[in-house]
């Protein structure tokens, strides 16, 4: 047993090379397999005996065979090398195992549909992840408060910060299908007027050929997307919104595209994080299998369209 103030003697690449001449019962075969020189391992092995003082091999022009002393000394060698081994790959598993919390920042109205089930499907992928979520439109400082991600919709202002574009949203017209039975189905812009009945939305709209402004006539007027949105499925007009918050509705019928040659110019969806040259593999893998998901559905819609 080693106290304080005594070191080995030898080092683990020592133990390797008595390990794998043993193993080879050759020195010459065991150099090839280090990539070493047979006269680094013979200098080598006979420190170690130096160290030991006893002979670990007998060796001679035809013959290599382990001495008493040897053979104990391999045993506890072999054992040392498996146990580091093991330990070694048990480090890289743990290392390639994703887990630690994500703290991510996006929009109310984002939080609904695709993104919000691509977290879900990301944390039983990765069940030792936590994601700590705040569903919110106010300004926040990343590096400040901690934050990892941060979800943009539209231009980024703010240079500093590293922004990935993964979806570009259009909004369209849409209504339920209660108000268009009642004030029926406009089949031209200009169908938009009385009696129709519009929620205020101040965006501009593109048609096919030409810009114009959505200065139409409104009865109410809401300042979220999810008021928006609930507004527009109580029947209480046409409006106009991004086509991945109302998409899910529309397939379930609960509202109806109308005007499809309408819709405005393409707003970008962006992760936002702070310029890091190295960022965690849980947000890395996180983004990539959002990204991944989101092109999914892009081409799964394109699909349908065949």
């Amino acid at each position: 047993m080693q106290t304080k103030n005594n070191k080995i003697g030898f080092d683990l690449n020592t133990l390797e090379m008595f390990a794998r001449v043993v193993a080879c019962h050759s020195f010459t075969q065991a150099a090839a397999e280090l990539e070493i020189t047979k006269s680094t391992i013979s200098r080598k092995i006979a420190e170690l005996e130096k160290h030991l003082g006893t002979r670990l091999l007998t060796r001679s022009t035809r013959t290599l065979v382990l001495t008493k002393e040897g053979k104990t000394f391999y045993q506890s060698c072999a054992h040392i090398i498996e146990l580091i081994e093991q330990t070694e790959l048990e480090v890289m598993a743990s290392h390639d195992l994703i887990r630690g919390p994500l703290n991510i920042v996006m929009p109310v109205e984002v939080g609904n549909g695709l993104l919000g089930r691509c977290m879900k499907e990301f944390m039983k992928l990765h069940p030792h992840v936590t994601i700590h979520l705040e569903l919110s439109n106010r300004k926040v400082d990343l590096i400040a408060e901690g934050i990892d991600l941060k979800v943009q919709v539209g231009e980024l202002d703010e240079s500093s910060l590293i922004a990935r574009t993964f979806h570009y949203s259009t909004r369209i017209l849409v209504a339920s299908p209660e108000y268009l039975a009642e004030y029926g189905t406009p089949i031209i812009l200009g169908d938009l007027k009385a009696p129709h009945q519009q929620i205020k939305n101040s965006s501009s709209i593109r048609t096919a050929d030409k810009n114009v402004l959505a200065g139409l006539p409104y009865r109410f007027n809401v300042n979220t997307i999810n008021s928006l949105l609930e507004a527009c499925l109580d029947g209480f007009g046409i409006t106009f919104m991004p086509e991945f918050i109302c998409k899910e509705h529309i397939v379930s019928g609960r509202l109806v595209h109308v005007l499809p040659d309408v819709y405005s110019a393409q707003i970008p969806v962006s992760f936002v994080y702070p310029e890091r040259k190295l960022i965690s593999k849980r947000l890395r893998e996180f983004i990539d299998f959002t990204i991944m998901r989101f092109e999914q559905e892009v081409t799964l819609r394109e699909v349908n369209k065949i």
